[in-house]
């Protein structure tokens, strides 16, 4: 006879994880599972999507609505709103401090000057001979400075600068535009973005393990974009 299933944890509560270091997954008969409300939530989803899609409000209040409005249909009573809460606080805290502290960072850089002086040194260490080829420079150079610097901070400080050195050798800006976005695969796993946080968050892996596991992979798709790109002529 095998030994008796644990009880299932109360709402709010997770269940204890299981002795390993394989990943668990989700228990499928846990208590916080709403099969009933499935038609509600799946709707509320695909309205709030459209609402933002839409822009019929900032992205802040339509979230703030869609979830007081998800955890009171869900768990009408307020000792589980709480529990959903807390279990989801940490997570919450961690991208709403790296929030912070990333405006911070991009505000510093922005309103001191200093975006465009590394831009126009940037630009002035290209050799000249390299004019024509900005293009694969610009793809290039988005891969660690997208990483290290915010969107913002990279394509309105530093993209209009190379795309000015590029129109100087007859490179379309809109190669350049393209070539920009070859970054995006590495930056997605730079420590600007808080949305790593969340995911190293509920996978439960340090952030320097993904970050030693990830980025030699990023770099390589990165790379393949960037070669594509150039291979079919787009950039």
């Amino acid at each position: 006879a095998g030994t008796p299933a644990p009880a299932s944890a109360s709402a709010g509560t997770p269940a204890p994880a299981p002795d390993g270091d394989g990943f668990q997954g989700l228990d499928p008969d846990r208590d916080t599972l709403r099969p009933r409300l499935y038609w509600f939530n799946a709707g509320l989803t695909l309205t709030l999507l459209t609402a933002m899609i839409m822009e019929l409000l900032p992205i802040p209040v339509l979230f703030l609505l869609g979830a007081a409005l998800a955890l009171t249909v869900n768990y009408p009573r307020m000792t589980d709103q709480r529990a959903r809460i807390a279990a989801h606080a940490d997570n919450v805290l961690n991208v709403a401090g790296m929030v912070f502290a990333a405006a911070v960072f991009t505000g510093v850089l922005t309103g001191t000057g200093m975006v465009k002086e590394m831009a126009d040194w940037l630009v002035g260490a290209i050799p000249d001979g390299m004019g024509p080829h900005m293009a694969l420079v610009t793809g290039l150079l988005s891969l660690p400075l997208t990483y290290f610097m915010s969107n913002d901070g990279f394509y309105f400080g530093v993209l209009p600068v190379l795309a000015e050195a590029g129109a100087a050798h007859g490179v379309s800006p809109l190669s350049i535009a393209r070539a920009s976005l070859a970054g995006q695969a590495l930056h997605m796993s730079s420590p600007l973005v808080p949305a790593v946080y969340v995911l190293v968050g509920m996978a439960k892996v340090e952030f320097g393990d993904h970050t030693r596991f990830t980025v030699k992979w990023a770099v390589l798709t990165s790379l393949v974009v960037l070669a594509a790109g150039m291979l079919f002529g787009i950039i």
